[in-house]
C-alpha cells in the first residue's frame, strides 16, 4: 500500500495503483492503464458545501436525465452518478466535507465495466479529509 496526500486530503493506494499530482486534480491509474480516477477539490467560501452545492455542480448529468445515489467515503457524502458514452464506463462522485467540494470521476473502457469497481469502492472508503479546524488554519 501506498499513501496520497494533498494540502486537503490523503487516501491509500494499493501496490498495483499509481497517482500523478499535476495543478488541481490528482490521476490514479492502475497497472495496466485500462482504468483512471481523477480527484478535483473546489473550496467554498463562507460556509459548508451542502446538497444544492452538489446538485449545481451535477447539474448537466440531472439534466440529461441521471439520478444520483446517495454515498459517502470516509467524512465526505453526496451523489454518485453512473453512466456510459462513447468514451467508456464512468461513474462520478460529488462529495461535501466541511467547506470542500470533492469531485471524483472513475472511467474505464467498456468492456473492462464492473471490473474494477470493487477495488475503486475500496480505494475511496479510505479517503481522509482534513478537520475543519485544519482547512480554518489554511486560509
Amino acid at each position: 500500500m501506498s499513501l496520497v496526500q494533498t494540502e486537503w486530503w490523503c487516501l491509500e493506494l494499493p501496490d498495483e495503483w499509481s497517482a500523478e499530482m499535476e495543478d488541481d486534480c490528482v490521476t490514479i491509474s492502475d497497472c495496466d492503464g485500462v482504468s483512471e480516477i481523477d480527484i478535483t477539490v473546489v473550496r467554498k467560501d463562507g460556509g459548508d458545501v451542502d446538497q444544492d452545492d452538489l446538485k449545481q455542480f451535477a447539474e448537466d448529468l440531472i439534466a440529461d436525465g441521471l439520478e444520483g445515489e446517495t454515498v459517502s467515503a470516509g467524512l465526505a457524502s453526496g451523489l454518485l452518478f453512473s453512466y456510459d458514452d462513447d468514451d467508456g464506463a464512468w461513474r462520478e462522485w460529488y462529495l461535501g466535507c466541511h467547506s470542500l467540494l470533492i469531485y471524483i470521476t472513475y472511467n474505464t473502457e467498456m468492456e473492462h465495466k464492473g471490473l474494477d469497481d470493487a477495488m475503486v469502492d475500496d480505494i475511496l472508503s479510505t479517503l481522509i479529509v482534513l478537520e475543519e479546524n485544519d482547512l480554518n488554519d489554511e486560509k
